[in-house]
Order: C-alpha cells, then sequence, then structure tokens
C-alpha cells in the first residue's frame, strides 16, 4: 500500500465491519480477510472499547486485504455496506444525523456530504472514498451502505431507488463521486 494513511477510525466501525463480514462470508470469510490484511490479532475487537480507535493504516489493510480477496464481487460488497449500516446505527436516527456519526467514526482526509435534500431525492458527495480509493475497486460497499441507512430512515410505504452510475474504476479520482438516492412510495 503507498499512501498517507494518517487518522484512526473508531472500533465501532471496526466491529460493525466485521459482523458485516461475518453474516454475509461467515465466519471463515472473515477470517480470511483478517489474514490477507495480517489482522488476526483483532478478531476479537467486539470486547474491547467500542468508542476506542484502530490506526487508520491498519483499517485500510483490511479494507485493501477485503478488495482483493473479494475483487469483482459487487453484489456481496453492496450487501456487505448494507449489513454495516444495520451494525452500525441500529436504531432510528435521522440520515443526516447517520452521515454526521460517519464522518466523526473515520478521521481521515474523507468528506461524506449532502448536498441536496427534497422529499424524492437526496444528493450526495462522497471524497476520497476510503473503501474504493484503489484503482479497479468499485464503491459498492460504501453505497450500500448509504442506501440503506437512507432506507431504514424512511417510512415502510417508502423505498430508495439507486440506479448505478457507470464509473471508471482506472481513473485514479474515482474515490470523489456523487450519489443520488431517489426515494418512491412502495406500492
Amino acid at each position: 500500500m503507498i499512501g498517507d494513511y494518517k487518522g484512526f477510525v473508531k472500533n465501532k466501525v471496526v466491529i460493525a465491519l466485521l459482523q458485516a463480514y461475518h453474516d454475509i462470508l461467515d465466519y471463515d470469510g472473515m477470517k480470511s480477510i483478517l489474514r490477507e490484511a495480517e489482522m488476526m490479532h483483532i478478531k476479537d475487537i467486539g470486547e474491547k472499547d467500542p468508542n476506542d480507535t484502530l490506526d487508520f493504516f491498519s483499517f485500510k489493510k483490511i479494507i485493501s486485504a477485503q478488495n482483493c480477496l473479494l475483487y469483482d464481487s459487487s453484489k456481496l460488497l453492496y450487501e456487505i455496506g448494507k449489513k454495516l449500516s444495520f451494525y452500525l446505527f441500529p436504531f432510528g436516527l435521522k440520515f443526516e444525523e447517520i452521515i454526521n456519526e460517519i464522518n466523526s467514526y473515520i478521521i481521515t482526509e474523507w468528506k461524506v456530504e449532502i448536498l441536496d435534500y427534497s422529499e424524492n431525492e437526496i444528493t450526495m458527495q462522497v471524497d476520497r472514498c476510503i473503501f474504493c480509493s484503489e484503482i479497479g475497486v468499485p464503491c459498492d460497499l460504501f453505497i450500500g451502505f448509504l442506501v440503506q441507512s437512507l432506507q431504514k430512515s424512511l417510512p415502510s410505504d417508502q423505498k430508495v431507488i439507486y440506479k448505478n452510475e457507470n464509473e471508471d474504476v482506472n481513473n485514479p479520482t474515482h474515490n470523489n463521486f456523487v450519489v443520488k438516492l431517489k426515494i418512491k412510495k412502495s406500492i
């Protein structure tokens, strides 16, 4: 890994991510990612203080291992992102609160912000997304996180629609993107 990895991530993010891996990939899948990242020592991080932190370099090793082992597995990454949202924010927070919290839980050179919020559509800007910063890696995990975070903040008769834009994952700046989430009434 080449780059500047200053910052930290609250343990609650790492705990939620490992729970998401466990749900989607099973225990062996979670261990495979940690083994690839040379981070097996954190497999029991759930026993530590969730408000304590992990250095960003170690977190990025986990994400890089995930992206290596799940290369070209967009649907799996999307589902992991949805589960990450569930485990990180299981209670009824508003979408705006979730965005503020995720920015405060992962302290590094990245930013997620809501540009426009109407009753039918939310437009968001993601700068230097930490989940897809490698060339060739789409941001399906974080998109799944955003879709599920918005979905669970809406009434049950509404659903979130996200249409995937054709992302050029070979562009070195593809981790800076705009996301449009449409809100529709369920039938």
